[in-house]
């Protein structure tokens, strides 16, 4: 008799497809694993719990407990037809409006796995040769099943055994651990970084980020030009107007531009850069800087920066229905001041502590090497990878790291690196890592959600 699996005779491909959507919905929280570190070739978890489900279970499994198991409790097609009708309506359903929650989210139940284990008899061990962001073992050991996982990538084995192994070790005590070494991290990093952001002047106000943008040179009229494609700070209408000094006329020293901050789109001025050709925004110029002459000022090294608004915290109280004062913070904007672009003291430091960071290897010196996407980095002049940060973002990476790496040697000549810990600082490195995917000069302000994107938002190293 032929022993076929569930896999060969039925799938439920729309319903997957449907989960598979809805697990990277914008604005939702995606998948915990997904949030470890970016992998690009990641797979859905539900169309990778089916995978695994599928394939081992016979061909006369019941469908509906197939689908419960695999957290779809309801019908995503009926449910996608109804959205549609809706939409078309003008009717908002809401975050309900499937009647269940998100598939990925369900871990299946003791007595699923129980019967899991029944209709298999004995429990047969997965191998995932090719794990990847490590979707596949996440829900092979969800459903309870023996696993082993492996990979070519030295990246995609740490963020596997971040994933799985880890967690599944130690436990609790791991997540005190890592805790306890950020916090010492992120005090000792504060220390080693005082006065590079400078105080808000304003009472309970703190900074939030600073929003700066590439300059080149008007061959024209010799202005400075801060590029960007629009200057939306948030949804609300908030924004940015340049004030173009345009000094003694074309070609005389002093045309640059200050900021103000506005509060509606129509007094945001116009982008100054749009599929990679500039526009003058100086009122006696206005002419269209050529794409190749930008990039022909960034690879001479000629392409400044230029901070056009400053992202800032303001404490503020409010008093409940019950008479409690309660505390939060309302995110604003500022313009710039003078005080604001301390970049002197930055390069300052910075030149200080470059020779000890390029022996020690803390700093990416290696060449940005040649190909499809990574050439990118090239045409505006970025021919290293610490090239891809501005100073003062090298600066705090470069501490931290410096930090990290002081720590995890004192723990090791005092003889306490145990395996929790080594675990412990390998979460503390991936935390750094998603720092520099962030904080870099290939980020960019989204202006609908009032955060910084990552350099990772897009597949590529698009100049932003």
């Amino acid at each position: 008799m032929a022993d076929v699996r569930l896999i060969e005779r039925w799938l439920p491909i729309t319903e997957l497809g449907i989960e598979s959507l809805r697990e990277r919905t914008p604005m939702t929280p995606f998948p915990a694993p997904n949030r470890l570190h970016v992998w690009w070739a990641r797979r859905p978890l539900v169309a990778s719990r089916a995978a695994v489900l599928a394939s081992l279970l016979p061909e006369d499994t019941d469908r509906g407990y197939f689908l419960h198991a695999l957290g779809i409790h309801g019908d995503p097609v009926e449910a996608r037809k109804r959205i549609a009708a809706a939409t078309r309506s003008g009717t908002r359903l809401g975050a309900a409006a499937y009647g269940y929650p998100r598939a990925f989210g369900y871990t299946p139940s003791s007595s699923e796995r129980q019967r899991i284990g029944q209709s298999l008899g004995d429990l047969p061990q997965i191998l995932d040769p090719t794990a990847g962001g490590g979707s596949v073992p996440f829900e092979s050991v969800r459903l309870g099943l023996p696993t082993v996982a492996n990979d070519l990538n030295a990246v995609a084995v740490l963020v596997t055994r971040a994933t799985l192994e880890w967690p599944n070790e130690y436990g609790n005590s791991l997540l005190e651990r890592f805790h306890a070494l950020g916090e010492t991290l992120a005090n000792e990093v504060r220390q080693r970084l005082a006065g590079i952001f400078p105080i808000e002047p304003e009472v309970d106000c703190r900074p939030d980020g600073y929003l700066w943008a590439r300059t080149v040179s008007c061959p024209y009229c010799e202005g400075l030009v801060p590029l960007s494609p629009n200057w939306r700070l948030a949804p609300d209408g908030t924004g940015v107007r340049l004030r173009p000094e345009v000094a003694g006329g074309p070609g005389t020293a002093g045309r640059v531009c200050s900021f103000e901050i506005v509060e509606s789109a129509g007094e945001q001025s116009a982008g100054t850069v749009a599929r990679g050709d500039g526009t003058c925004p100086f009122p006696d110029c206005g002419r269209v800087i050529d794409g190749d002459e930008i990039k022909e000022q960034a690879q001479a090294g000629r392409m400044g920066e230029q901070l056009y608004a400053v992202v800032c915290k303001r404490r503020v109280e409010t008093r409940t229905k019950t008479g409690k004062i309660r505390e939060k913070w309302v995110r604003g904007y500022r313009a710039p001041r003078p005080e604001d672009d301390n970049s002197a003291e930055i390069v300052s430091r910075l030149a200080e502590k470059t020779p000890v960071w390029e022996a020690f290897d803390i700093v990416p010196n290696e060449r940005i090497p040649d190909g499809v996407k990574t050439a990118e980095p090239h045409r505006y002049g970025m021919r290293r990878w610490r090239d891809l940060f501005s100073p003062r973002q090298l600066l705090c990476h470069g501490t931290s790291v410096e930090v990290f790496s002081e720590m995890l040697e004192a723990d090791r000549s005092a003889k306490s690196l145990d395996e929790t810990q080594k675990a412990a600082y390998g979460y503390l490195a991936l935390t750094l890592d998603t720092l520099l995917n962030y904080n870099n000069r290939a980020g960019r302000w989204d202006n609908t959600t009032g955060r910084v994107r990552s350099i990772f938002d897009r597949h590529d190293f698009a100049f932003v």
